[in-house]
């Protein structure tokens, strides 16, 4: 049984969603269709969805189901698409699936006995990890327990990148950053970046460094020094050799440990040098169980290198996407009272079609994004 509104405007039974059929191309594997069946809280759709995410079937999870306004991607988008995670992201079902992470939405059902939520809520969900599926559609089954009450101030488009990226940037900054340090951000203009310059500022450091191609956005985000990657390489600037690093927070990953934090040429001995495993520029290709092995133990190298050698920093991969209770309702809080401000790519929000979504996907694959890239699904 459930509450839910009366819509009167389109099919009870169908919507429209961007789907994903296959991997690799954007222009041939993105596509939009208007015969996707709609969620409802029914036993079968409850049971598919947590067929999808791996959620053992007598689980006490409770769901509602919103109609979306905004979807944002995220790299784990980009990542499903190219197939070199499928092992362990793609669906059940394979092809073709909805892609989308978080999303921005109207409850429009809610199961008997919810006291948390009402039908005309405005809420903000995160997906469900490890895949981020079902956000580019009209309605969508979501968890309550990985949702929140929308922040007052904000837009839907605004609201709809902050539940992973804004959580991940609040506690990484909470948990490595102390008063008075100097911090290097690598990858200071993303979606992630943007908040974590805010949340570093907000912790106290004495001096914040970032990586980026936009200086005049990473520094009205409360960065000290901006450095262009396409030209410098952070580890051999004189200034930052001579009075180094506390703590590195890297989103990037690519070759910056390598040649970076084990150089420890700009990082001070006993540091903390903290690492997104999935930093967008981290070939990460999960497609078969020898796959897995070669990742942990690629994972395991770095954490015993980083602990037997007293030159190099301590390396660290933090669980950027924990979340607990009220964890969401603090990180709200912080954007409400003014305290961290969200950032959308200027291109953003892109359109609900077919060239809308490829676009927005196309500039989540170039990692050139500058903020967060939305897609507005409908009107408030």
């Amino acid at each position: 049984m459930s509450n839910r509104t009366e819509d009167t405007t389109t099919s009870k039974s169908t919507m429209k969603v961007a789907v994903a059929t296959g991997f690799g191309d954007i222009d041939s594997d993105v596509h939009i269709r208007t015969d996707w069946p709609r969620p409802s809280l029914k036993d079968d759709d409850i049971a598919f969805y947590k067929k999808q995410h791996d959620i053992k079937p007598k689980d006490d999870v409770r769901f509602m189901v919103i109609r979306v306004l905004s979807c944002a991607l995220a790299p784990g988008d980009v990542r499903i698409l190219s197939g070199k995670t499928s092992y362990m992201q793609l669906p059940p079902g394979g092809h073709p699936y909805v892609p989308g992470s978080d999303v921005c939405g109207v409850v429009e059902e809610v199961q008997d006995g919810e006291t948390k939520f009402k039908v005309g809520d405005v809420v903000v969900s995160r997906f469900d990890e490890p895949r981020p599926l079902g956000g580019l559609a009209e309605y969508r089954l979501v968890r309550t327990d990985l949702s929140e009450r929308a922040p007052t101030k904000l837009s839907p488009e605004q609201c709809c990148g902050l539940p992973a990226s804004g959580m991940a940037a609040k506690l990484l900054a909470e948990r490595y950053v102390q008063g008075g340090d100097r911090v290097l951000i690598l990858g200071g203009s993303g979606g992630v970046g943007t908040m974590l310059c805010q949340y570093v500022k907000l912790r106290g450091a004495s001096f914040i460094a970032a990586t980026s191609t936009t200086k005049a956005l990473v520094e009205s985000l409360g960065a000290d020094v901006v450095i262009d990657y396409r030209t410098t390489n952070w580890w051999e600037m004189e200034e930052f050799q001579k009075e180094k690093f506390d703590v590195v927070l890297d989103l990037v990953g690519g070759d910056n440990w390598e040649k970076g934090g084990l150089s420890g040429k700009a990082i001070k001995r006993g540091a903390t040098y903290a690492a997104l495993v999935t930093g967008v520029r981290t070939e990460i290709v999960v497609q078969n169980t020898r796959d897995v092995i070669y990742v942990v133990l690629w994972f395991m190298s770095r954490i015993l290198r980083s602990r037997l050698d007293p030159r190099v920093p301590r390396w660290v991969a933090p669980e950027a996407l924990e979340l607990r209770e009220g964890y969401l309702a603090g990180l709200f809080r912080d954007f409400d009272e003014g305290r961290i401000r969200p950032v959308l790519d200027p291109a953003s929000p892109f359109p609900f079609t077919e060239e809308g979504v490829r676009e927005a996907f196309r500039l989540q694959k170039s990692i050139h994004a500058h903020g967060k890239v939305v897609v507005k699904v409908s009107d408030p």
